[in-house]
């Protein structure tokens, strides 16, 4: 049985683009013979180990190869069950019966603190051509707001603090649900318990409380804007900030649907316009869907002042093949993580504006906002005046539902309203 107290374990799947790398056929990369030497030592003391890893691997093609936040998503949650499976429960994940599930929830829930990292750190790292294991790196991490980073925080206690959230033990259940029905679908597997587990679990709960969508106030979005804005007038470079900003607002983008992609590249012939000159944006998006997002008129200048600053003119042509996103140096678009810093400027830039103009408690938000709470601001401001269809459809929704659920706060509000009319005494 593995001791707690000591971390033993090893990362077994390399990065989205690495794994892009390896060969149908290939069970270990060349350039990476960490994971085969320990998956084969596994393997001595745990038989089926490494048939195990071979059809984890392919489940791992099979469902999350074209797309990067689901191989994330899958990786992360396969990779922690083997772990735990070979080194704590020492057993094939198919001999595994229902209370071994249930240990494993438990173990999820509150992992060893030496499984547990104060920061994400990558699976592995170049070495002389070769792919090491990093040994910061843990299967869990805590999350500490990025306002408290700078605080003088007392990592251990956290740590030994952590439990699972809801969304992760949801997301634990439903990646290994599908896992498992894969394996039986292979033969490898002879049944499926997971969901006979979830259904009894104690830490599933059964939420009905307001879930207030993560957005910027009226008044910090105008300090963005307006301070991007002069950032781009004393810094032709920061053009590109203040237009990656527009788009995730208005258009509701995800940072992702702005990145270079293995299967997608915006370009700027994705802006095209209809026979009655109405604008569009073609957008790749969640689960490899394509959708068209509207481009409103007060869009139009900011696209074109991003324009003149690359030497482009006029609205673009289907033909064109720039990146949206252009590289300062160097060629082709941008990954997610070079956007996210590049938004993270625009944040701290307003932070400071806000609060050198007294408005030192709402600019605390802005050391929490991530590019998400962009999208989520122009929806939530643009939901009361737009049919909700249209905004499902914009926002690449699949049902008006996760619309109403996320962005309609109608219901809660009013609710709040006429709660405060309540009274301690007696009519």
């Amino acid at each position: 049985m593995n001791n707690p107290e000591n971390f033993s374990a090893e990362p077994l799947f390399d990065s989205h683009r690495h794994f892009q790398q390896l060969h149908r056929n290939q069970l270990f990369s060349d350039d990476n013979q960490s994971v085969k030497r320990f998956v084969e030592t596994i393997n001595q003391n745990v038989s089926g180990a490494l048939d195990d890893y071979r059809f984890t691997k392919e489940f791992l093609q099979s469902k999350g190869r074209r797309n990067e936040a689901t191989y994330n998503l899958f990786r992360s949650e396969t990779e922690k069950f083997l772990l735990w499976s070979w080194l704590f429960a020492q057993k094939s994940i198919v001999t595994l019966k229902r209370r071994d599930l249930e240990t494993y929830i438990d173990f999820v829930h509150k992992p060893p603190v030496t499984w547990i990292s104060s920061y994400v750190y990558r699976r592995f790292e170049d070495l002389n051509g070769y792919r090491q294991v990093n040994p910061d790196w843990r299967p869990f991490t805590i999350k500490i707001p990025k306002s408290q980073r700078l605080d003088n925080i007392d990592f251990n206690q956290k740590k030994r603090n952590y439990q699972c959230s809801q969304d992760a033990i949801k997301a634990t259940f439903s990646v290994l649900n599908v896992f498992y029905d894969y394996l039986v679908t292979e033969d490898y597997a002879f049944g499926n318990a997971i969901a006979s587990v979830k259904k009894d679990s104690p830490y599933l709960i059964k939420d009905a409380s307001v879930v207030e969508v993560k957005r910027l106030s009226s008044l910090q979005w105008d300090y963005i804007l307006e301070s991007t804005q002069k950032l781009a007038d004393s810094d032709e470079n920061h053009e590109r900030t203040l237009f990656i900003v527009a788009c995730l607002k208005t258009l509701y983008l995800r940072i992702s649907e702005l990145s270079e992609r293995p299967v997608w590249s915006p370009v700027m012939g994705h802006f095209w316009t209809d026979k009655d000159k109405n604008h569009w944006f073609k957008v790749f998006g969640k689960g490899n869907k394509q959708r068209d997002v509207s481009v409103p008129d007060s869009f139009l200048p900011y696209l074109e002042r991003f324009r003149q600053y690359r030497g482009l003119s006029g609205y673009p042509l289907s033909s064109e093949t720039d990146p949206l996103i252009n590289k300062l140096k160097g060629f082709g678009g941008m990954t997610s993580r070079q956007l996210r810093r590049i938004v993270q400027q625009a944040f701290d830039h307003a932070f400071e504006q806000m609060t050198q103009e007294g408005f030192s408690h709402e600019a605390q938000t802005l050391k929490e906002a991530t590019t998400h709470w962009l999208r989520h601001t122009g929806a939530s401001m643009d939901i009361a005046s737009r049919p909700l269809k249209h905004m499902a459809d914009e926002l690449g929704h699949a049902s008006m539902g996760t619309t109403d659920r996320v962005y309609v706060q109608s219901d809660h509000l009013e609710r709040a309203k006429s709660g405060k009319k309540r009274s301690i005494e007696s009519n």
